[in-house]
C-alpha cells in the first residue's frame, strides 16, 4: 500500500495543478461577468466614504487612479480572516469556518515544508513542521465537525445545505482526523511521515515501517488533492475574479474599446437555454428587449 501512496502522490499533484489551471483559464475566458459595482470599492481612493471617481466633473477626460494596495488588503482580510462571514455571522459559522480554513492553509504548508525538507535535506524546518502538523489537524478537525453540527442542528441552515456540502465537510474531517490520530497514536515526531514523503519523492524504500494511520492519512490527503479542483471547494481560486472583475470593476465602457467590442459580440449570441420567458432563436440583445408577452419593450 505504501507503494500505491507513493505513486499516487505524483498523480494527485499533477491533477491538482493541471485541472486547476484549466478551470482558471476556462473561467477567465467566459463572457463578461455581470458586474455588481457596489460601493465602497476598496481600489477607489474615496472608498472610506463609499465615493467614486465618477463624482468628479468630466471624469471621463481625467486619468483614473487606483489603490491596488487597498484591494490587496481587502482580499487578504477575506482570505485569511473571512471578514464578510464574520461581519454577517448570521448562523454563528465564522469561528468554525475560520478554524477549518486555517486548518487547510496550515495542512498545505505542512506538506510543502515536509517535501522541501526531504528534497533539500534541511533540518531547519523540523521544529516548525512538528508544531504546524498538530495545529493544522486540531484546527481543521474541530472546524469541520463544528460546521457539520451547525448545519444538522439548524433547520433553516440545513434546508439549503446540499449533500455535496456535507460530503466536503466529512471528507475534510476525515483528512484532519486521520492526521490527528496518526500523530498522537503512531508518529508523534513525524519521523514515519518524513520517511513516507521521502519514499514518494525519490521512490526509495522507507527505512522505517510506516504505521497504518500514517499512510492512510497521506492517502486521504492525496485523494482530497485530486477531488479539490473538481468540487465547489475550488472557490478559493475564483476569489480573484469574484473580487477584481465582479465586485470592484467599475470602469466605464469606452466606445470601440476591447470591452465594448466584446460585449457587442456577446449580445449577438443566440440564447441557447430554454425557459417560459425565453423566445427561441433570439439573440441576447433581442431577448433583453422583449417584454413578458414577447413584444418589444
Amino acid at each position: 500500500m505504501e507503494v500505491v501512496v507513493s505513486y499516487l502522490a505524483w498523480v494527485a499533484v499533477a491533477v491538482f495543478v493541471l485541472v486547476g489551471l484549466y478551470r482558471m483559464l476556462r473561467y477567465a475566458s467566459l463572457p463578461v461577468f455581470l458586474r455588481w459595482e457596489l460601493y465602497p470599492v476598496p481600489t477607489e481612493p474615496r472608498h472610506h466614504y463609499g465615493g467614486s471617481y465618477m463624482e468628479e466633473v468630466d471624469f471621463v477626460k481625467k486619468a483614473r487612479h487606483h489603490t491596488r494596495i487597498g484591494g490587496l488588503i481587502d482580499m487578504a482580510s477575506e482570505v485569511f480572516l473571512l471578514k464578510k462571514l464574520k461581519d454577517y455571522n448570521q448562523f454563528g459559522l465564522w469561528p468554525f469556518s475560520f478554524l477549518m480554513h486555517w486548518g487547510i492553509y496550515l495542512l498545505f504548508l505542512w506538506f510543502l515544508l515536509l517535501a522541501v525538507e526531504a528534497r533539500l535535506k534541511l533540518g531547519v524546518f523540523t521544529g516548525l513542521v512538528n508544531f504546524l502538523g498538530p495545529v493544522a489537524f486540531i484546527s481543521g478537525a474541530f472546524g469541520s465537525l463544528g460546521l457539520i453540527l451547525k448545519r444538522v442542528g439548524n433547520d433553516k441552515l440545513g434546508s439549503y445545505t446540499t449533500p455535496e456540502d456535507y460530503f466536503n465537510l466529512i471528507f475534510l474531517g476525515a483528512v484532519f482526523g486521520s492526521g490527528l490520530i496518526a500523530w498522537s497514536y503512531a508518529d508523534l515526531t513525524f519521523d514515519c511521515t518524513r520517511a513516507l514523503i521521502k519514499q514518494a519523492l525519490f521512490f526509495e524504500a522507507s527505512p522505517l515501517p510506516v504505521p497504518f494511520w500514517v499512510w492512510l492519512h497521506l492517502l486521504l490527503f492525496e485523494l482530497f488533492l485530486i477531488y479539490l479542483p473538481f468540487s465547489k471547494l475550488f472557490h478559493y481560486a475564483i476569489k480573484y475574479l469574484t473580487f477584481d472583475k465582479i465586485l470592484w470593476d467599475d470602469a466605464f465602457k469606452v466606445k470601440d474599446s476591447p470591452l465594448d467590442r466584446k460585449i457587442a459580440k456577446q449580445l449577438s449570441y443566440i440564447v441557447s437555454w430554454a425557459g417560459p420567458h425565453i423566445v427561441p432563436g433570439k439573440t441576447w440583445l433581442e431577448e433583453a428587449q422583449l417584454t413578458d408577452g414577447g413584444g418589444e419593450k
